[in-house]
């Protein structure tokens, strides 16, 4: 009977750490995804998880939620030096039901505007002219704008422009934010993928 009694006190000691250290553990969890949101994440947090995978950053969208669109356009320059007009490759189509679960081209639209958001930065960084064209954004850019959209079939040269818009508010007028130099024009006769737009090469 002692041992029976000292076997069932033994499992219920178990259970009880068990149960304390599962309660731990979440407390411990919790306390830190809240620091996560106060913008003060605890150093055991940043050690333990330093790339927030396990203590979530739900602060997407917030304190400052984005308000405005990028809008990459590009215009093509003829042998003859004329210019066409300005085009937008659209890269959002209409949602649909079936985009919840898979939409593989909303990594194209996230990379636009990164590289767009990256390029606008740098732009405050680089004091040189010369210097913002040798950036990661700005590369990526031209590369899509080279090897992605259509051509006029006379173009020798390519321009690409990043305007801000409120997106379906039309009553907010788009702004001008960056324009490029003009550039020779790649002449492979294969477009560029999505993995050379994400990196792209000089």
């Amino acid at each position: 009977m002692r041992t029976t009694g000292a076997i069932t006190l033994a499992r219920k000691v178990l259970r009880t750490g068990t149960r304390w250290g599962l309660y731990g553990s979440l407390g411990t969890w919790f306390a830190l995804s809240v620091c996560q949101q106060a913008g003060r994440p605890h150093p055991l947090g940043t050690k333990l998880d330093p790339t927030t995978m396990a203590i979530p950053n739900w602060r997407f969208f917030a304190p400052t939620p984005a308000r405005h669109d990028y809008n990459v356009l590009y215009r093509d320059k003829l042998a003859d030096g004329t210019l066409t007009s300005w085009r937008e490759q659209e890269i959002t189509k209409e949602r649909t039901l079936l985009q919840m679960i898979w939409h593989p081209g909303r990594r194209m639209e996230k990379a636009l505007f990164d590289v767009a958001s990256d390029l606008l930065k740098a732009t405050g960084v680089v004091t040189e002219g010369t210097r913002i064209q040798l950036t990661v954004g700005y590369l990526a850019l031209l590369n899509f704008v080279t090897n992605q959209v259509e051509h006029h079939p006379e173009a020798v040269q390519v321009q690409f422009l990043i305007a801000q818009s409120a997106g379906h508010e039309e009553s907010v007028e788009p702004r001008m934010l960056f324009l490029s130099e003009f550039h020779a024009l790649d002449t492979r006769p294969e477009p560029a993928t999505e993995s050379e737009l994400l990196c792209p090469t000089a």
